[in-house]
């Protein structure tokens, strides 16, 4: 009786610490992009932020046309991983899958874009990216490794 009443309790523990684990391991390769926007960005207006897979150094060639284009495609491009509207002086974070194996570039368009609108990231991804938006660009962007 007392074997019988072990077994079940053993099979949780053991379900338990799989499932823990699991969930360790997914939020150890998920990469976290928090953007922080003033008053001021984009002249107090909304605009979009855009996370794509790429493959290779195309990404710096790329042009402001041809990414926008991505953004609002129909049907979607399957490259975007995410999008998102920022709100001037407001912050914003997004997740980034677990299932993104290639390289990312992060986009803002911006109405009047500056020369730093675009930020690529390379394999394998950061734990976790912060991006500071000045008024019609990028002014900083810090970048926390795993």
């Amino acid at each position: 009786m007392e074997w019988e009443a072990a077994v079940p309790r053993a099979a949780w523990l053991w379900l338990a610490t799989f499932v823990v684990l699991l969930f360790a391991s997914g939020c150890a390769s998920s990469t976290r992009v928090y953007v922080k926007s003033t008053d001021q960005t984009n002249d107090g207006n909304t605009l979009y932020m855009m996370v794509r897979s790429t493959e290779g150094r195309g990404v710096a060639t790329e042009s402001y046309q041809d990414a926008a284009a991505k953004l609002f495609a129909d049907p979607p491009d399957p490259s975007v991983v995410a999008s998102q509207p920022i709100f001037p002086g407001n912050t914003a974070t997004v997740t980034l899958p677990d299932t993104v194996t290639k390289d990312v570039a992060i986009y803002f368009f911006f109405t009047n874009p500056g020369p730093s609108w675009r930020v690529p990231l390379r394999q394998p991804l950061p734990a976790e990216v912060y991006i500071e938006l000045g008024q019609h660009q990028i002014d900083r962007v810090q970048i926390r490794k795993r």
